[in-house]
Order: C-alpha cells, then sequence, then structure tokens
C-alpha cells in the first residue's frame, strides 16, 4: 500500500493544475468508453482515487473532496485513469455500482440519454444471470445450454434464410437482433464478456497487419 500510495503521489504531482488547483476529469464507461460526466479534481482527489480503486473529485460549489456515490449508491470504481498529451486533463474509466447511474438526476450520463448498446445489453443480462427473476426468459436461457444452444442455431437459421430475400432488410434487421441476443445470453452464461471478443478480434486485427 506504502508502494502505491508513493506512485499516485507521483502521478498527481506530475499533472498540470489550473491556478485553482484543479484538473478537468471526463469520466467514461469502461466497458464502451460511452461519456457519462465531466468533474474536477485536485491532486488530494487524484492521489485518493488512485490508492483506493473509486472515483474522488473536488467540488467547487461546496469546497471540499467528494467521493462519487458515496449518499446514491452509484459508486465508481475505477478501472484505469489516464493523461491526456499535455497532463492536463484526465480520463476516468469507471464501472459505476448501485443502479448504474453516474447523474444525480438519475440518468446514466449527465449528457442525457445515451444510445443503446451491446454493451448496455450485456449488463441487463448479466442482472438477470445474477438475480434470475421467476419467469425470465433470459434466466431460464442462462440455465439450460442445450437450449442456448439450440436457440442459438435457430436464430442463425432464420437470419441466413432472410438474408436471401431482397425486399427483406428489415426481417434481416430483426433476425440479426435475435441472433445476437442469444449469442451474448450463450456468452454471458460462459463467463464470456464482450471485452473478451474485443480483444480476439483486435489481436486478429494486428496480426492481418503483419500479413
Amino acid at each position: 500500500m506504502k508502494t502505491l500510495g508513493k506512485k499516485a503521489e507521483k502521478f498527481a504531482d506530475d499533472l498540470s493544475y489550473s491556478n485553482k488547483g484543479l484538473i478537468p476529469v471526463v469520466v467514461c464507461d469502461a466497458s464502451n468508453n460511452q461519456l457519462l460526466m465531466l468533474a474536477y479534481a485536485n491532486r488530494e482527489a487524484v492521489a485518493r482515487t488512485l490508492v483506493s480503486g473509486r472515483a474522488y473529485f473536488f467540488s467547487r460549489s461546496r469546497k471540499a473532496l467528494w467521493n462519487k456515490g458515496e449518499t446514491s449508491g452509484n459508486v465508481m470504481d475505477i478501472v484505469s485513469v489516464r493523461t491526456d498529451c499535455d497532463k492536463d486533463a484526465l480520463q476516468y474509466l469507471v464501472e459505476v455500482r448501485g443502479e448504474g447511474n453516474a447523474c444525480h438526476t438519475g440518468r446514466k450520463s449527465c449528457f442525457g440519454d445515451q444510445q443503446f448498446t451491446f454493451f448496455d445489453l450485456e449488463k441487463l443480462v448479466k442482472q438477470r444471470k445474477k438475480k434470475s427473476p421467476k419467469g425470465s426468459y433470459t434466466a431460464k436461457l442462462i440455465n439450460d445450454r442445450k437450449m442456448r444452444s439450440a436457440k442459438i442455431v435457430e436464430e442463425a437459421l432464420e437470419l441466413a434464410e432472410v438474408y436471401l430475400d431482397k425486399d427483406g432488410r428489415k426481417r434481416v434487421v430483426e433476425e440479426a437482433a435475435d441472433l445476437v441476443y442469444h449469442l451474448l445470453v450463450s456468452l454471458v452464461a460462459e463467463n464470456i464478456s464482450l471485452k473478451d471478443v474485443e480483444r480476439e478480434l483486435e489481436k486478429r486485427r494486428k496480426m492481418s497487419k503483419r500479413r
């Protein structure tokens, strides 16, 4: 912990703060880099963030440190902290606990409703896996590997069939959504994340550049 503290202090010392001792912090969802909020931090807030693994900021109105989510329960766990090229701005990549809302208005993002992504769907499926609500089709799929496998085959065949229809664009989109949903449920059930798939695709991209 002492070593971590020293590294955190050095990192905080190397930043370029405003004349008020603050640095802007762009907070993004670690799963998809989605913009969640903009806040400010002073040297102590940065150091505490790095040591604790939770997002700390400096409130300009209250003139005090604050730990995001301390009262709401939407605590921000730090995945990584990055600086820009001039070291006068930070990016926090975070995982939001509780209800997953970064904004005090109860929304996920302070910048309004964001586009629904595969990562949002992944979070929903993970919630179904964790809570396993009665009557949930997703929970039923998660607990039945044979059913999951059969549904992937079924949805893939249906997609292939409508794909051959030149006037079936709407159906292609619908069947593709069905296939993606069932595939994602299977990934979550097997503890495989979209990030795992992304890493594999990135590895293949790098390999293709060498050829």
